[in-house]
């Protein structure tokens, strides 16, 4: 295992050596569209002790191996990924590159009182009012108070369902209509 902690944005695709001490802001499994209670993935959001943040990958065939080991908001030490492109169609961060654990990944907790608990990606209601600097396929939090809210939506395609609910959310000076 390399030795040498390494910063997200150093990453490059021209290793699988990387050493990092990241804490896991998001987590979620992409379910199986077959069978519901096989993961098809799990993708994390982790970030680093400058606040910097990356897109991972568990595939199917690895998931076994870390499915139990890794939880959202811990501290890791991690180490030995594939390095790809971050071409997802959404996109959870703004780094270029994302990495997919394979069976030789190592992972470890950690614990560490200097690194902050830096796991919201904060943005204020003017900037997505304005559609000022706004990637639409960005994972990003809002803080507001709801004001209102409609009934629950259930919209169908094909064999597919999805319920939705949309919020009116208020800042200090501005409010926004947020679908759920």
């Amino acid at each position: 295992m390399a030795t040498q902690l390494r910063d997200i944005k150093q990453i490059s695709g021209n290793s699988m050596q990387w050493n990092l001490k990241v804490r896991v802001v998001r987590m979620w499994i992409i379910p199986n569209r077959f069978k519901a209670e096989i993961p098809l993935s799990i993708e994390l959001v982790l970030h680093d002790s400058k606040g910097d943040r990356i897109h991972a990958s568990i595939g199917k065939y690895v998931v076994k191996f870390f499915r139990n080991k890794i939880q959202e908001l811990r501290l890791y030490r991690m180490s030995y990924f594939v390095v790809g492109p971050n071409n997802l169609k959404l996109r959870t961060t703004t780094h270029n590159l994302r990495l997919t654990f394979t069976q030789k990944t190592f992972v470890e907790e950690t614990t560490d009182p200097g690194f902050h608990m830096n796991i919201f990606n904060l943005r204020p209601f003017d900037q997505l009012t304005n559609q000022y600097d706004v990637d639409e396929t960005e994972l990003f939090d809002v803080v507001g108070q709801v004001v209102t809210y409609e009934d629950v939506k259930t919209y169908k395609q094909g064999d597919d369902q999805s319920v939705f609910i949309n919020v009116v959310l208020e800042d200090d000076q501005n409010r926004i209509l947020a679908t759920l």
